[in-house]
């Protein structure tokens, strides 16, 4: 069985580490993954912070946008457009996006839809899209400005002959190549509108409702409140209150817990909880006191 499992994964993986251009996505698929199976770990926690602080400095540069964020970018934009004139002979045209970059910006969308679709949303799975989305364009139009980036792959000679570079023609893109410009933004757009109508969270929950039912009934019935994971869902904690029962989701809210709730019988009744939405057939999310 482990023979079959690195053969199945663990080679292709490393065949596609080994190629240029992959090694990226590669690492944004293992983060997303890791932060996926460990939402208490250091990395999501790290992730978290970086997201929190974003998100305070991003409000803050909004509400001061006049006194602050518009001299910010004078100061800032000014001298990099007097230094992209000076020297615009040396500046290359950015790339049309590869494989590696669509790749990561798919990786990125789907890290702010999974994180978008626990109650409470996880915000280390948003900071990971984010710092993908936003810092890796950034990156990679810088890369394709230093000369290593234009370096030609050194190749082994072979015996067969081949044509002089000068001779060999040119291949102008395709139809699909000229549509790679638009599919990132494509991408951002649809990521976008299913976060803003909450698709992620409302769909999440219907595949697995049943799934989730199943467990809360065997919960009630057996009064088994140990942490499980089901249905994709890290319910680390379990409580019997008032006829039903509340998860708590593990990695889900910053400042407050967040979780799902069945109460088959009646309205919900709890002290520790301060908010409950309804979502059909006795569930309801809901959202615990803010520590902040």
């Amino acid at each position: 069985m482990i023979i079959d499992l690195r053969r199945r994964f663990v080679a292709p993986a490393r065949r596609l580490a080994l190629r240029h251009g992959y090694r990226a996505p590669l690492a944004v698929a293992a983060l997303l993954a890791l932060l996926s199976c460990t939402p208490h770990g250091t990395v999501h926690g790290a992730l978290t912070v970086a997201f929190v602080l974003g998100g305070f400095l991003w409000t803050l540069l909004d509400v001061l946008f006049l006194p602050v964020t518009v001299p910010l970018l004078v100061i800032v934009g000014l001298p990099a457009a007097l230094l992209a004139i000076r020297h615009r002979k040396h500046l290359r045209r950015p790339a049309r996006p590869g494989n590696s970059a669509l790749l990561c910006c798919a990786l990125g969308v789907a890290a702010v839809l999974l994180g978008a679709s626990v109650p409470g949303q996880d915000a280390g799975l948003l900071g990971l899209g984010a710092l993908t989305l936003l810092g890796l364009p950034v990156g990679r139009l810088l890369w394709q400005q230093t000369p290593w980036a234009h370096r030609t792959p050194h190749r082994t000679p072979s015996r067969t002959p081949h044509r002089s570079p000068s001779r060999t023609p040119r291949r102008a893109p395709g139809p699909l190549g000229r549509w790679r410009w638009a599919a990132a933004p494509l991408l951002l757009a649809t990521g976008a509108l299913l976060v803003h109508y909450d698709v992620p969270a409302g769909a999440r929950f219907a595949a697995t409702r049943p799934t989730l039912t199943a467990h809360a009934e065997h919960a009630l019935a057996t009064g088994d409140t140990a942490p499980a994971r089901v249905a994709g869902y890290r319910l680390e904690r379990t409580e019997l209150v008032g006829g039903g029962v509340t998860f708590t989701v593990a990695g889900t809210g910053v400042f407050a817990p967040h979780g799902y709730a069945y109460f088959p019988h009646g309205t919900p009744v709890g002290e520790s909880v301060t908010s409950y939405d309804a979502l059909g057939d006795g569930w309801y999310s809901w959202s615990g006191t803010d520590h902040f």
